[in-house]
């Protein structure tokens, strides 16, 4: 009886072993799962593998039957190491059968042609002759973290490439220990020097800004200070004098990193080099100066040019002016030309043609005038002409015109009117106004007038019927005793002259 509880109690205790030793592998098959990992076991004596975890086999995606089926023998083994690193795996491998141990990284191609990287660690066990009888060796798959330094080295030569082509550079000054904890390459370059040169250099805060320019030492100062305090970001520019001598300008951009406990503990930002375009901002400014004044003085001088050319345009429009009315005017009495009063006539016809008015043209000659002349003189007959002029030009209304064609001889236009009556009026008043006395120098003379009138359209349709009409009236008038008016006649018909009464 106690025999066969004595064997009872055994085999618990040997399935309870069981089952812990199932839990262990369980948990370790979950481990190398997770991990990414998987072991095994080398057999020197036969050149072979002895033995695999299924995570191991699962690193070369494939089964553990498959696995002791493919790595019979050591070349086979070798076959699925990529073939650049082969020679320094069997190196390594080698070389743990005198140091006791490897470790080693190559890349893996697997069945299903997947390239994978794997770090591998090994251990041997030796006989008591020191000859190796087994290594075990644990891989694991570091494809992901591979990959992951891969993509840091490639942002980090971007980095690099970036910082060099803008010319700027980063950091991160921790506040405790008033050290950089990190600086860039572009950093460093900036000032000068080399990453070690500047970390060397740099042991405190004063350190850190003893080569800020004097003039923009205190804002630099106060803005580490006011950021370190508050943790509010910041944005300076500033000058520094490199260990060279040189002076750069530096625009610097950066944040404060806040502790737990709610203060900071780091400075992290960007610093630019901008000396190249501070320079071409002044070359701006200044080529903007001497743009300035050489424009200001161009300008006076455009402005003296442009007066000048003003006063010589109006110079030659006062002169074209007076030629003009040189041209379409008497010299000596400043009234209308003949050429001008037909202009003028050509005006009154055609309004009185639309209007279907009358228009009258007076042709006056001066009795007694070659008299006067020859008793006085040329420059007394000039006088006198003015003074009839006047006479005339007073005698009309503002819309008529009164012209000198001639020595003594003038021509008067009559524009819209609406009767002969008023016509006949105004030359009565030019014969009393003409033959009224006048005192020249002292020298009392009198002049009279011989009219002749013409009507549109009675006696003509164009100027130079009318003046011819008229000029007849006024012939006429002369013939018959002079001093006095008479209208054009029709035909043959004789001059009707004013009755002097």
């Amino acid at each position: 009886m106690g025999g066969r509880v004595y064997k009872l109690y055994n085999q618990q205790g040997v399935l309870a072993e069981l089952d812990k030793l199932r839990h262990r592998e369980t948990l370790l098959d979950a481990t190398e799962q997770i991990a990414h990992i998987g072991h095994c076991e080398w057999d020197y004596a036969n050149n072979c593998i002895r033995s695999c975890s299924d995570g191991y086999a699962r690193l070369f995606g494939l089964t553990v039957g498959e696995i002791m089926e493919l790595h019979d023998s050591w070349e086979k083994s070798l076959e699925q190491i990529h073939a650049d690193d082969r020679e320094r795996y069997r190196q390594s491998y080698e070389s743990q059968e005198r140091l006791g141990s490897h470790e080693v990284e190559y890349r893996l191609l697997r069945k299903d042609g997947e390239l994978r990287h794997i770090y591998e660690t090994g251990t041997v066990e030796f006989d008591d002759e020191g000859t190796p009888i087994s290594a075990f060796s644990l891989l694991q798959d570091i494809t992901d973290r591979k990959q992951y330094e891969l993509e840091l080295e490639s942002r980090d030569a971007l980095a690099q490439q970036a910082e060099a082509i803008v010319d700027i550079g980063h950091f991160i000054f921790d506040t405790s220990s008033e050290t950089y904890s990190y600086i860039s390459p572009g950093f460093a370059k900036i000032h000068g020097v080399s990453v070690d040169e500047y970390l060397s250099m740099v042991k405190t805060v004063d350190d850190d800004i003893e080569d800020v320019h004097p003039d923009d030492y205190d804002m630099v100062q106060e803005t580490y200070r006011h950021t370190d305090q508050t943790g509010e970001e910041f944005l300076i520019e500033y000058r520094i004098f490199r260990s060279d001598g040189e002076m750069r300008w530096l625009r610097e951009q950066g944040t404060a990193r806040p502790s737990a406990e709610g203060g900071v503990i780091q400075r992290i930002g960007v610093i630019q080099d901008i000396t190249q375009q501070k320079r071409t901002e002044q070359s701006l400014r200044e080529a903007r100066d001497s743009l300035e004044v050489m424009v200001r003085n161009r300008t006076r001088k455009l402005a003296q040019t442009v007066k000048r050319l003003e006063e010589e345009v109006e110079e030659r429009e006062k002169i074209a002016a007076e030629l003009d009315f040189l041209a379409n005017h008497d010299a000596l009495t400043g009234l209308p030309s003949l050429r001008l009063c037909k202009d003028r006539l050509e005006h009154s016809l055609a309004e009185a043609r639309r209007n279907r008015q009358m228009s009258a043209v007076m042709f006056l000659d001066l009795d007694g005038f070659k008299e006067i002349n020859d008793a006085h003189g040329h420059e007394f007959g000039d006088l006198v002409l003015k003074e009839i002029a006047c006479r005339i030009k007073g005698e009309i209304r503002e819309t008529d015109t009164v012209a000198r064609i001639g020595g003594d001889e003038f021509i008067i236009i009559l524009s819209s009117v609406p009767e002969l009556e008023i016509v006949e009026r105004i030359a009565a008043s030019l014969i009393d106004g003409v033959a009224a006395p006048f005192d020249i120098e002292r020298v009392e003379e009198c002049v009279s007038a011989s009219i002749g009138i013409a009507l549109y359209p009675d006696h003509g349709t164009t100027a130079e019927q009318l003046i011819r009409s008229a000029d007849k009236a006024m012939y006429a008038v002369k013939r018959q005793g002079k001093n006095n008016y008479g209208l054009a006649q029709s035909g043959d018909e004789t001059t009707r002259l004013a009755d002097p009464g």
